[in-house]
């Protein structure tokens, strides 16, 4: 190589040659790096425009949960107050809390029409799951909190007033799910054994 560099002849076209296959090269790279970004920026513009639609109808979710939340306090208030609940004998608090609860449950399974809700006695717990068309998902869990209403008598009228400033439920989850995406194209790696 030394001798054909030495000579005048070629030595000029071999190096012009050179650069340009290199350039061609570095080129080509350049493009294709370029289209892989756009490819990869195009499924992140989608993924994050499903995903806040989603976290839209997320908190749309808890301001509906929150108006039915609201319902279920004011016919629980207003069946104390107008004494047209019949309270059993015992725990006044308690025999409040049950019939709230079913006002809960009642005002909740209204919403089952517009979101795909399961209900957890016991607290209750309110679940749904949120979905788009493009595949994201946010699963969604809160839990309506007990009766925020103190129940007074005085001179035998009965009022309620609301003890403390807590709100009507508590996000207990937000969580996104993420579909897992399954290439069969890869082959799975090889375990070091030779099979014939």
């Amino acid at each position: 190589m030394k001798l054909f560099l030495k000579g005048e002849n070629g030595a000029a076209s071999v190096l012009v040659i050179f650069m340009t296959l290199v350039l061609v090269t570095l080129g080509a790279y350049s493009i294709s790096s370029a289209h892989v970004n756009y490819v990869f920026s195009e499924r992140a513009l989608e993924w994050k425009q499903s995903y806040y639609e989603c976290d839209a109808e997320a908190v749309r979710f808890l301001m509906d949960a929150d108006i039915a939340l609201a319902a279920a306090e004011q016919d629980t208030a207003e069946a104390v107050i107008s004494r047209s609940a019949v309270m059993p004998s015992g725990d006044p608090e308690q025999a409040v809390n049950e019939l709230f609860n079913q006002n809960v449950l009642k005002e909740i399974s209204l919403l089952a029409d517009k979101y795909d809700i399961q209900i957890k006695e016991g607290g209750p717990d309110i679940c749904t799951a949120i979905s788009s068309d493009s595949g994201a998902r946010i699963n969604v869990r809160i839990a309506a909190m007990p009766f925020r209403f103190e129940i007074n008598t005085k001179d035998g009228a009965v009022s309620c007033a609301l003890k403390g400033d807590t709100g009507r439920y508590k996000v207990l989850e937000w969580k996104e799910e993420q579909q897992t995406v399954r290439d069969t194209a890869q082959e799975p790696l090889w375990d070091g054994i030779v099979r014939k």
